[in-house]
């Protein structure tokens, strides 16, 4: 790989490489390990080169990494215009694959700015082009934004539709990772639906994949995830197997969170089978645990489980006190769905004491 030299200007640094497309490929070097300010600055040398006048492909490619980099900004006007631009051109080149990439960028940006029907309408054009390419791995890509978009609209259906498409291109590109999360997603978007039994074996699929893969991230929330479905189950023996056997790999996997959320789980288990006494003892010391280890989402989650404890035993204005506390937080975190089901715990309480 070729060393990146540069030169000391008024405003920073400009590269002594004059080749376009050798400073298009430096750039994505850049933003592979998240720097998009030294990326524009190598796009922008690059846009002035005699190669990006002469050659299209080149002019896209650097346009279309022009938009990745200031979306990683969050400048969404910026980037847009970059990336019409580069679809554009790819097009004209009949370079499918590259408008693809472009379409579905614009996708996931329409996502995180909440303009879901703009973002589908994206995802449906970048598909039909992936399709045209032949290209399994970026057609999942493309499905699982659309799926992410369905499940933020509350169409839970077609998200589970959208992410088992998803599961067969990767499986079809042999991207056994990905497969794993999709997994999981598919399992999430099942819990949605309220089908516990088939979301246990796609999350039991994903958690094999994970284990063999050694990626600890997906171990630990297909665990949380699984022990869940058992407990919404009312399944508490098979629900607290799972989080024994999570806890017998918890050293190997040194998660406090993971730690934490297992407490959680047995709070509910142990709330559910009636023992009060053993589950305040244990929600208190995974509250502090919580605290110590700044894990705040599962602070509102340990607020409103606390909450949840002191209804069920009667003590209804210490149950009020922290549904409150869980509402603060979780409206700090940006906790919608978490939030709204703390002020409605609220409302209920105070119903109850009216009467």
């Amino acid at each position: 790989m070729n060393t990146l030299t540069k030169e000391q200007t008024g405003t920073g640094y400009r590269s002594e490489i004059r080749d376009g497309a050798a400073l298009l490929e430096l750039a994505r070097g850049w933003l592979k390990q998240g720097n998009p300010v030294v990326a524009l600055e190598l796009l922008k040398t690059a846009m002035d080169t005699p190669e990006a006048d002469s050659d299209r492909a080149t002019r896209a490619g650097i346009l279309k990494e022009t938009g990745r980099a200031l979306m990683m900004q969050s400048d969404w006007s910026g980037s847009e215009r970059n990336y019409v631009e580069a679809q554009r051109l790819f097009l004209d080149i009949e370079d499918f694959k590259g408008a693809s990439e472009c379409a579905r960028n614009r996708a996931n940006m329409c996502f995180q700015q909440g303009l879901y029907h703009n973002a589908e309408e994206l995802c449906d054009q970048a598909l039909g082009w992936a399709s045209t390419a032949g290209n399994h791995e970026l057609r999942a890509t493309i499905l699982n934004t659309l799926a992410a978009v369905k499940s933020a609209t509350g169409d839970h259906r077609g998200a589970l539709k959208s992410f088992k498409l998803c599961l067969a291109d990767f499986q079809a590109a042999g991207n056994l990772i990905r497969q794993g999360y999709v997994l999981l997603n598919i399992g999430l978007a099942e819990i949605e639906l309220h089908d516990f039994h088939s979301a246990v074996d796609s999350l039991n699929d994903a958690l094999a994949i994970a284990l063999s893969e050694k990626d600890l991230t997906l171990v630990e929330i297909c665990y949380q995830q699984i022990a869940r479905c058992y407990l919404e189950q009312k399944e508490t023996v098979l629900a607290r197997s799972v989080t024994e056997t999570a806890r017998k790999i918890l050293p190997g996997l040194n998660s406090r969170a993971l730690e934490v959320e297992l407490s959680l789980i047995e709070c509910r288990i142990l709330r559910a089978s009636g023992d009060f006494e053993s589950a305040e003892h244990l929600l208190n010391d995974s509250y502090h645990k919580a605290v110590e280890h700044k894990l705040a989402a599962l602070q509102a989650d340990l607020l409103f489980e606390q909450g949840q404890l002191c209804r069920d035993t009667g003590t209804l204005d210490k149950a009020e006190a922290k549904f409150n506390a869980a509402a603060g937080l979780f409206r700090q975190l940006g906790v919608d769905k978490g939030f709204k089901d703390a002020i409605k715990a609220v409302e209920l309480i105070k119903r109850r004491s009216d009467r």
